[in-house]
């Protein structure tokens, strides 16, 4: 399949018509379970268990099997889920977490597990979390799991220790460094004296910088993120954009290097100068062995 010289426009609308086709397909697989399940099929093929079926016939890995399993048991408790799947509106991560809450809150009317499954449509895993976390009777620590270095963890008991006063736990520690450190860290906090920048220079003030991060609320303004924000001349200041409030915006840093794909080879996105312009820049970037996370970035390719 060849999808390099394949316009924009034409990949992302095949690439829309696949994920719909794909939900539809997912609708049916869980149809499938679910009267494989009524049957007992599984038995047929040796098998103990549905969950059991997915995983050595069907070939999925055991979290796959899980939530298609937890998925087509809903189903046949709320068949109406099903047209929901198909819409994207609700995926099996988010029916999986939902199973999860019913069984913690001991919710078995289908009437109360649809109120629950209605306030958590459309969002994203961590948005559906919080929301069930926020719907639980009795509030409850969250248990997560994190890696660290041995250094980090001694440098972290010592701050236990010196908070041990006025934090004692670990949650309550986290929390004053979080807000502490945030307080520090945020741009638009950082007030300082502009050092009389040209608006022709390059260079951006720290007082300006703190302007445009308070005006744009710390996000990407076209895709609204808050990962790896940068600042942006909306007018780019090698065709002549100047260093302004008005000219400067605040992009995370894939819409920005998307942005800069087009940006020196004009607007239309269709052309052959933006086409060779990011074909190149593409075939840089596949040629690059290194974390993409990590690595500095082509000058020739950074928006400014």
């Amino acid at each position: 399949m060849k999808l390099k010289n394949m316009p924009d426009k034409k990949l992302l609308n095949e690439m829309s018509e696949l994920a719909h086709r794909e939900r539809e397909l997912l609708s049916q697989i869980l149809w499938h379970l679910k009267e494989i399940d009524q049957r007992k099929l599984y038995a047929e093929m040796k098998c103990g268990s549905l969950f059991e079926y997915c995983v050595k016939v069907l070939k999925y890995s055991e979290g796959q099997a899980s939530r298609r399993v937890t998925a087509c048991r809903l189903l046949r408790e709320m068949p109406e889920l099903s047209y929901e799947i198909e819409k994207g509106e609700l995926n099996l991560t988010q029916l999986n977490q939902a199973k999860h809450f019913f069984y913690e809150e001991q919710i078995h009317v289908p009437e109360e597990k649809k109120k629950v499954l209605d306030q958590i449509k459309g969002k994203t895993t961590r948005e559906s979390e919080k929301i069930l976390w926020s719907l639980k009777k009795e509030e409850a620590p969250r248990k997560v799991t994190i890696s660290l270095k041995e250094e980090t963890l001694d440098e972290l008991k010592k701050l236990q220790g010196l908070k041990a006063h006025t934090c004692q736990d670990l949650d309550s520690l986290l929390m004053k460094m979080c807000r502490e450190v945030g307080e520090l860290w945020n741009p638009k906090n950082i007030k300082r004296r502009s050092r009389g920048a040209s608006i022709h220079q390059r260079y951006i003030s720290v007082q300006l910088k703190a302007e445009v991060w308070e005006r744009d609320q710390g996000r990407c303004q076209n895709c609204q993120s808050r990962y790896a924000i940068e600042l942006d001349h909306i007018k780019p200041y090698a065709l002549g954009g100047k260093t302004t409030l008005e000219n400067l915006q605040l992009l995370c840093r894939n819409c920005n290097q998307r942005k800069g794909l087009f940006t020196l080879a004009g607007d239309d996105k269709d052309s052959n100068a933006n086409q060779n312009h990011r074909n190149n820049y593409l075939k840089g970037q596949r040629n690059l062995s290194v974390d993409p996370h990590t690595r500095k970035r082509n000058g020739n390719h950074r928006c400014t």
